[in-house]
């Protein structure tokens, strides 16, 4: 009784997901460890979505291909998803010059599943490059 009192009081989600559907996805997901847990799991999935309700428009793009691939899986998962394409997108953008033509090779094998796995690939394969220069 407390623990719906308590999550009564919790802010509502800024997209359009009911806090019905924020508690019971994490008494799905958690709730086999107490009441406590499922308080912090809710508590963490609005404050993710609310937070990246406030990323900025240039983000939006990742931030809904993320919303889209993590369904389900409540928002902290979407936040880390884009936190992380941000992040490694950021990261590419810096890259020198010369990688560009594997870069865009990776993007266009890779794009659908985000900067991150586009990055990740590419430094695999400038790694591979610089190997083979080596030998």
């Amino acid at each position: 009784m407390v623990l719906t009192a308590t999550l009564l009081l919790l802010a509502p989600p800024a997209w359009g997901e009911s806090k019905d559907e924020v508690v019971t996805r994490c008494h799905f997901d958690v709730g086999e460890f107490g009441a406590e847990m499922v308080h912090v799991c809710v508590k963490d999935d609005l404050a993710a979505e609310q937070a990246l309700a406030g990323y900025p428009a240039e983000v939006k793009a990742i931030v809904a291909r993320c919303t889209q691939v993590m369904e389900g899986a409540g928002w902290v998962r979407v936040k880390q998803c884009a936190d992380r394409d941000i992040e490694a997108a950021a990261a590419l953008a810096g890259y020198d010059k010369e990688h560009e033509a594997l870069i865009e090779s990776c993007r266009q094998r890779l794009g659908e599943h985000g900067a991150a796995s586009v990055k990740a690939c590419a430094d695999r394969e400038i790694a591979a490059k610089g190997a083979t220069e080596k030998n």
